[in-house]
């Protein structure tokens, strides 16, 4: 975001009274983040996470297609976005597994869930692919945005048995594969144009899809493998990805997000493929992030090829790191892990909590900075935030309360 367009949002935001509150409320939070997290108790957590699921259903419910948008504070709510409503799915359905007495949106997050899978079926494009972008944008298909498509309708498939999953993700997986070049990487119909690591998370959910297509699995995994070898030829001796941004003027630091998806999908391919290498290359990164993390109780949102970090925490790829890291700690049994995980864990629920008064179109969703006037996303609630948060909230949940 330029400069101009980032001093435009400050003005708008303070012409509203009640955005006026929110600010004051994120100034003190910043000044007694520490006591927010040592007074944290377990039932702010439980609250947090039906909250943040209450508001992932709104933002289906909410528009005029079954899509999940995002919302920001000062111009409303963006229409669907594909991609992060087929990953927002798989959350939705998860906490939908449990009763009412556990989980008190269950019934409504289910539904929602399979609502957005039939919104997902119906603006399939032809050559197998999902738009780009929010849908109102009406963009080609793009590999990135697909793959994490195929992560609901896999979720769908599992919970309905509804051949029309199956036969969507086939012909996505055709497409996404075929953008593969010799060297393993996606070299076309990506995001932006360019080329970048974090193909590794479109991947994952590609082999993923090999329970329901075994005949597959010599071909997937070759894709796979060659795609991850060329990701681990792009690291540097410190774990740090060139290639890894989601823009083109700051590839020379990117963000948590895309370097969270990177490591995740590079994991998730060495634990599918039984590779060590593979493996290792996810351990690198995401011990020098949790090692950091646990040192100084926060991380920042780019990181430069020597691990030097700048600009604001991104609450997103805070989120997914804990994620990653808990999962790795489920394989390993490395302490590090498990702290990592429950301390970003305790932090991200401090941070949700606005401590002013909010409507159903705020409450419950995580800023896309801390604090929320951070480069990333300012003053907005991106609706894949709230989906990683509420992540870890359910895994925490289920692994230690």
């Amino acid at each position: 975001m330029g400069a101009i367009r980032y001093i435009q949002n400050w003005q708008k935001f303070l012409t509203n009274y009640d955005n006026v509150r929110l600010l004051l409320a994120e100034l003190n939070k910043m000044v007694y983040l520490r006591s927010y997290i040592e007074h944290q108790r377990e039932e702010d957590r439980n609250k947090a996470m039906h909250h943040a699921a209450k508001w992932l259903i709104h933002s289906i419910n909410r528009g005029t297609d079954r899509g999940s948008g995002t919302y920001y504070f000062n111009q409303g709510w963006t229409s669907a976005y594909p991609e992060t409503t087929g990953y927002i799915v798989p959350t939705l359905l998860r906490y939908g597994t449990y009763s009412a007495e556990q989980m008190p949106w269950a019934e409504q997050a289910k539904s929602a869930a399979l609502m957005a899978g039939e919104w997902l079926l119906s603006i399939q494009h032809e050559d197998g692919g999902w738009p780009g972008g929010y849908v109102h944008q009406n963009r080609d298909s793009v590999v990135f945005n697909s793959g994490q498509i195929l992560r609901g309708t896999l979720a769908l498939y599992q919970e309905t048995n509804d051949e029309r999953y199956r036969s969507a993700s086939l012909r996505c997986i055709d497409w996404i594969l075929n953008q593969l070049d010799e060297q393993g990487r996606f070299s076309s119909n990506d995001f932006m144009g360019e080329i970048r690591v974090y193909g590794t998370y479109v991947m994952a959910p590609v082999l993923d899809w090999l329970l329901y297509f075994p005949e597959k699995d010599e071909a997937w995994k070759e894709a796979a493998r060659k795609h991850a070898y060329w990701v681990i030829g792009q690291q540097n001796e410190l774990g740090w990805f060139s290639n890894c941004d989601n823009t083109k003027h700051k590839n020379d630091r990117p963000i948590i997000h895309t370097i969270a998806y990177t490591i995740d999908g590079l994991w998730h391919l060495g634990v599918h493929l039984e590779d060590e290498t593979i493996k290792q290359a996810a351990l690198l990164p995401a011990r020098v992030l949790a090692t950091e993390f646990l040192s100084r109780g926060m991380l920042n949102g780019r990181y430069n090829h020597k691990w030097m970090g700048s600009e604001s925490f991104i609450p997103t790829g805070g989120a997914q790191l804990a994620i990653v890291w808990e999962h790795m700690h489920q394989h390993t049994g490395e302490a590090i892990w498990k702290a990592a995980f429950l301390k970003m864990n305790t932090l991200l629920v401090a941070i949700a909590d606005r401590g002013a008064r909010e409507n159903a179109d705020s409450l419950g969703a995580i800023t896309g900075s801390f604090p929320m006037w951070g480069r990333y996303e300012p003053f907005a609630l991106p609706n894949w935030a709230t989906k990683y948060f509420l992540d870890t909230l359910v895994t925490a949940y289920e692994r230690y309360s």
